[in-house]
């Protein structure tokens, strides 16, 4: 036994140094007070590959669809093909079982063939209901009957497959711009035949303007967002109808006071939304690019400001609450509300804008250089 641990401890130092043949450390000669301690490197261990390729960006930009798509199907395509194919309770709630389950897997099965885009994402939830409205008055220009299930259900789907065809070649300011456009269109449309149906009768014909008013509405919104000389964003569409809005209020505030009838009444509140769409046009939108929270913050500082001017008129007025300096107090605030909001916010160029402001033309150039006189003469000036 001491034998043993005699070897036991003779081997323990044998053990401890470098193999025969290791290659041996050179000795350091510099100052060790020059020398930087080494710190050993930590070992990580490697993380999973993410895809960061088309299939996870079309996985991040389908969602919004698919869920938007199947919210559709639960209160839009299935109560109205249920309306359509059956008149029965039973039948009914099968069809609107099979139609609203069926929309999320044909919403999914399209995102996973085609690539949706911002454009077709917002297109494809708006113009459903659009394409439903449209249909609904269609088929009651057609019949003049109340049951209009049939056509809320085909111009629903109409105005989906309009979305993923016209989506694909705009751009989300321009697709906003659509929707836009058909409901600025069909309410001035329907607006003005009703200032002039005197005896209230035409309710059918109405219908049937304001259907092909917001299609034409769309065509002509979508080429104002695309082929505009400045950039058109989502945010700029939700300011012009705050612009809109306050351009209603104010020829609301011309007509308020004594007992117009509703053709003058009508014309004037169309007439100064018109009026307010051309001001938040020039001013709104060809000058500054708006965020969609920033539009949707022109709105709530709007209303806030207009709420604020028809508190002030209402506490100061006589007993009769509403009447043109209400409107016209509201309207006041509401533009002042906006100036704060876009003041806050700051300036931000429109960016169809920006090549104009960098590109410099000089007419003396030009003219030194037709006339012949000699030296250099810079004609264009482009700065980055």
């Amino acid at each position: 036994m001491q034998r043993l641990l005699l070897l036991f401890c003779l081997s323990v130092p044998l053990l401890a140094q470098d193999p025969p043949g290791a290659p041996k450390p050179r000795p350091d000669l510099r100052d060790s007070s020059s020398q930087t301690p080494r710190v050993p490197e930590a070992r990580v261990a490697p993380r999973p590959a993410r895809d960061t390729g088309l299939g996870a960006v079309k996985r991040l930009t389908s969602l919004p669809f698919v869920r938007n798509q199947t919210l559709l199907g639960i209160t839009l395509y299935g109560p109205a093909f249920a309306a359509t194919v059956a008149d029965r309770p039973v039948p009914a709630a099968a069809a609107y079982m099979v139609m609203a389950g069926g929309s999320f897997f044909a919403a999914a099965e399209l995102a996973r063939d085609m690539q949706i885009t911002e454009a077709i994402e917002m297109l494809a939830t708006r113009a459903p209901i659009l394409g439903a409205a449209a249909g609904a008055a269609a088929q009651y220009a057609m019949t003049g009957k109340n049951d209009y299930a049939a056509g809320i259900f085909f111009g629903s789907l109409l105005g989906t497959t309009g979305a993923l065809t016209l989506g694909r070649r705009l751009s989300t300011g321009a697709a906003m711009a659509s929707v836009f456009g058909a409901e600025v269109t069909a309410g001035l449309a329907v607006g003005t035949m009703y200032a002039f149906d005197q005896d209230y009768g035409n309710a059918r014909a109405r219908a049937a303007v304001g259907a092909g008013a917001g299609i034409l509405g769309m065509q002509l919104g979508a080429m104002y967002g695309t082929y505009s000389r400045y950039n058109v964003t989502a945010g700029d569409v939700r300011a012009l109808w705050t612009s809109g809005l306050i351009g209603a209020a104010t020829g609301g505030a011309f007509v308020a006071n004594g007992h117009p009838g509703h053709k003058t009444s009508t014309l004037a509140v169309l007439g100064g939304s018109a009026v307010g769409l051309v001001a938040g046009d020039r001013l709104l939108v060809r000058r500054i690019d708006h965020t969609p929270s920033e539009g949707t913050l022109v709105g709530v500082a709007g209303i806030a400001g207009g709420l604020m001017g028809g508190g002030v008129a209402v506490l100061v007025g006589s007993s009769d609450r509403f009447n043109a300096a209400t409107a016209a107090l509201g309207a006041v605030g509401a533009a002042s509300g906006v100036w704060m909001a876009e003041r806050w916010m700051g300036s931000r160029p429109d960016a169809g804008r920006r090549v104009s402001e960098r590109l410099r033309v000089s007419p003396q150039a030009l003219a030194l250089a037709a006339a012949r006189v000699p030296g250099s003469h810079p004609l264009v000036r482009f700065t980055f």
